[in-house]
């Protein structure tokens, strides 16, 4: 039986996510934004956000160990259950 280490998806035709289900990090991007150069600022809450180099807009955002910091429980099995996880923390993004 095969195992999943990373789901994948684009909400809306807006925003892009990437979830690393082995290391418990949660990649977005604005799908706008996908290949534009960027950098990341670190927050207070340790998000880490991603600004566009050539004009500082909000492009993005990395949140390392989102599951165990806004999940609850174990990891689920069921992808659907997951990307609904994953749907509130885009709209920061996509603001």
């Amino acid at each position: 039986m095969g195992q999943v280490d990373a789901i994948e998806g684009i909400v809306d035709d807006v925003l892009w996510y990437h979830d690393d289900l082995v290391k418990d990090v949660l990649y977005l991007r604005l799908v706008r934004c996908r290949d534009i150069v960027c950098f990341g600022e670190e927050t207070n809450d340790g998000t880490i956000v991603l600004r566009r180099e050539d004009n500082d807009e909000v492009a993005g955002m990395t949140v390392v160990g989102w599951w165990k910091r806004f999940g609850q429980g174990a990891l689920p099995d069921s992808l659907r259950t997951i990307q609904d996880a994953i749907e509130p923390r885009t709209q920061r993004v996509a603001a």
